[in-house]
């Protein structure tokens, strides 16, 4: 299970310390190497943290930011998604990652959720989460299925993945579930689908086509000095205000 996560955090670099850590209500940003990476969090802290918040920037590399990925401390594991994303985010690094991947390209920049059009018409599609404002193309779907951990009204509960991905043409995974730890057991269900991570949570990290993703929709921060300003405000969508979308990946 843990192999998803060393190969997402073996080439960060440890030998260049964070600048600076910003923990707002629902995002968190980490500086190192003149990058920035965000990542949505979750303050749930029922295990104890692997370090104490004064050590967050006590001499801590880049690498070992991103290591907090590994925590059950759900606050701390943002921090660690962060890290990662300030890594893989930037343009250079992904186009020299996708080069190594044949098959992979920088997909057409239309939302992922509205790039299949028609292909949706008469195909299973799984959504982990609510994507609200995806629905208007989510309905092209011929059955649609939502998975939530607090489920409302037609949802699935999220245990029920365990019988209904295998049985999926195409999966909508958040980013959020790198941090939560339920990426790696999505995916293994998931081989019979398309496989499509999205959100600004999501590393453009290509070693994830590797483990039966086939599509990354995720962000670039573009202006690092927005997204601190909006995650301090408390804003939800601080990454996406800040940067710009990006798709990468195999065609349909």
């Amino acid at each position: 299970m843990w192999e998803l996560y060393e190969r997402l955090i073996a080439p960060i670099p440890d030998d260049v310390p964070v600048d600076e850590i910003i923990v707002g209500t629902s995002c968190t940003m980490v500086r190192a190497g003149g990058a920035a990476g965000a990542a949505a969090n979750q303050r749930l802290e029922s295990r104890p943290r692997i370090l104490e918040e004064e050590e967050w920037e006590q001499g801590m590399t880049w690498r070992q930011a991103a290591s907090l990925i590994s925590s059950w401390n759900f606050l701390e594991a943002g921090i660690g998604a962060a890290a990662i994303n300030a890594y893989y985010n930037r343009e250079a690094v992904l186009m020299a990652g996708i080069a190594a991947y044949e098959g992979v390209k920088i997909l057409e920049s239309c939302d992922t959720f509205a790039a299949p059009g028609d292909a949706f018409a008469g195909k299973k599609v799984a959504t982990i989460g609510h994507f609200h404002y995806a629905e208007r193309y989510l309905e092209k779907a011929g059955e649609l299925f939502v998975l939530e951990r607090e489920p409302r009204e037609g949802d699935y509960p999220d245990t029920a993945c365990e019988y209904i991905l295998p049985e999926m043409d195409y999966i909508y995974i958040t980013g959020f579930t790198l941090v939560n730890k339920t990426l790696p057991r999505l995916l293994e269900l998931s081989g019979n689908a398309r496989v499509i991570l999205v959100g600004p949570s999501v590393p453009m990290a290509p070693a994830l086509f590797e483990f039966g993703v086939k599509e990354l929709a995720g962000t670039l921060i573009t202006d690092m000095a927005k997204t601190e300003r909006c995650i301090r405000h408390g804003s939800h969508r601080a990454v996406v205000r800040s940067g710009i979308p990006v798709r990468a990946g195999y065609q349909n």
